[in-house]
């Protein structure tokens, strides 16, 4: 339950942050360059909507990246191979899997295709696996450093 509330707050924190972020970018190129961006302008109120919505796509998408980490980690418990591969690093696999699946499908029906539907699932893949592994990290490291055991929660 916490990889899947911290996940969910990271999503919703970075698709805030791209949100806005793209949206105040549009913003000053259509100040600094109006012939060629002139119609690109916002709205400060246009900015804090497209901030809103990074907020609920990034949430979810932090929902979907960490039931692939949860999957993973899960399979990871019921398979030989859980001393093998460190939980992080099994955590971090699920969610970039799943992430590429769903960044792949969400940017293909927004028309990307080829090298850069790769690149933008690789990338989006890269980010979720990396900050997967990291929370389970942090997780796996407190629940050690408090004495849990797993089968006592």
């Amino acid at each position: 339950m916490p990889l899947l509330v911290r996940a969910v707050f990271t999503g919703a924190v970075l698709g805030a942050c791209i949100g806005g972020g793209i949206s105040t970018f549009s913003t000053i190129q259509s100040v600094l360059y109006p012939e060629q961006f002139g119609l690109w302008g916002m709205n400060g109120g246009q900015i804090f909507f497209m901030a809103i919505l990074g907020l609920v796509v990034g949430a979810v998408a932090g929902l979907a990246t960490s039931a692939g980490s949860v999957a993973a980690l899960w399979i990871d418990a019921r398979t030989s191979l859980a001393v093998v591969l460190p939980r992080a690093l099994t955590a971090g696999s699920g969610a970039a899997a799943v992430t590429a699946v769903y960044t792949g499908i969400a940017f293909h029906v927004l028309g990307a295709t080829g090298l850069a539907l790769a690149g933008l699932g690789a990338g989006f893949a890269t980010v979720a696996g990396l900050l997967a592994a990291f929370h389970t990290r942090r997780l796996v490291r407190r629940d050690n450093s408090t004495g849990r055991r797993r089968g006592a929660r």
